[in-house]
């Protein structure tokens, strides 16, 4: 059971609710399509996109250490992803909006993150491509510093705000919530986003229910797909061990969710490492940090205009 608790106010902040309070009236928009979400695949980039969420002074990004642990031992989570961004079926977006015609600089600029619908092609990530947001959106406000943003810390803000993604397992996907979420990017000459990073808490319930079925049938569409290949070979070493009350299991070629959970060196890797605000109630959570570059997509508009 872990021992750091992140702040009790509200936890699920949903579109704007938090932000009403705090942006201000918003003249320019501009929109980012999404071009590559950056999953950790060693322990020393799983280091490098943690922060601290909770406020114990130590970095967390629990599920990017779980990623690069499993991609070490040839099961990948980074490629498909890769695949998936490149071909359409899954697309996040960011819309910035602000005072500033420039988008450069405002005190209270208001940034939101969301799952798009997958395209019809795959994009062209140039700027002419079109999207639109299809989940309920993550609405962070923040200063804009020479085109960089950064919402409020997840450890101190008074303001949680939760987000969902959507990632890759094989030629799958699932969605995550991440509550008490960071958003961070800085943008290029160009407009573009060149470095972006989402931080915070996945309630360990959806590690467990989601995540876990996600990689056990990613491990049999490997086994089924090429039994030969490095990750089949990869999940059946590590996970085809049967299950408690289940031993038959074992050695089958097939990779049930319970011998994914039961393993010892998943139960371990899936521990939970913080506490969050759900509803009112604390719950285990894992911390996560991915990064992520984006293209902007369309020209910046005023009240509706474009300029």
């Amino acid at each position: 059971m872990p021992h750091r608790v992140l702040g009790r106010s509200a936890s699920l902040c949903l579109l704007a609710s938090c932000a009403a309070t705090t942006a201000h009236a918003t003249n320019y928009v501009r929109s980012y399509l999404v071009n590559n979400v950056l999953l950790p695949t060693t322990n020393s980039q799983a280091s490098s996109y943690a922060i601290d969420v909770d406020g114990d002074g130590s970095p967390d990004n629990s599920l990017g250490q779980v990623l690069s642990a499993l991609a070490s031992q040839g099961i990948d989570f980074d490629s498909p992803m890769d695949a998936a961004v490149a071909s359409g079926s899954i697309v996040h977006l960011v819309r910035l909006q602000s005072t500033d015609v420039f988008l450069a600089n405002d005190p209270a600029a208001q940034a939101t993150w969301c799952i798009g619908a997958p395209t019809a092609t795959p994009p062209l990530f140039d700027g002419t491509d079109s999207a639109s947001c299809t989940d309920t959106s993550g609405s962070f406000v923040a200063a804009l510093s020479g085109g960089s943003f950064t919402s409020p810390s997840p450890a101190t803000t008074a303001n949680p705000v939760s987000l969902d993604i959507e990632l890759a397992a094989g030629s799958s996907a699932y969605t995550l919530p991440v509550l008490n979420a960071r958003l961070s990017f800085a943008t290029d000459a160009a407009g573009n986003i060149q470095f972006g990073q989402i931080n915070g808490s996945i309630p360990h319930d959806n590690i467990v229910n989601t995540f876990a079925p996600a990689l056990a049938a990613m491990c049999n569409a490997s086994i089924q797909g090429d039994p030969s290949s490095t990750t089949a070979t990869s999940c059946k070493a590590l996970f085809d061990t049967g299950c408690n009350g289940f031993p038959g299991f074992a050695g089958d070629g097939q990779i049930e969710v319970c011998e994914v959970t039961e393993n010892v060196v998943t139960q371990s890797l899936l521990a939970a490492d913080v506490q969050v605000d759900s509803g009112g109630t604390l719950v285990d959570a894992n911390s996560i940090g991915i990064r992520f570059t984006a293209v902007a997509f369309d020209r910046v508009f005023a009240n509706g205009f474009e300029l």
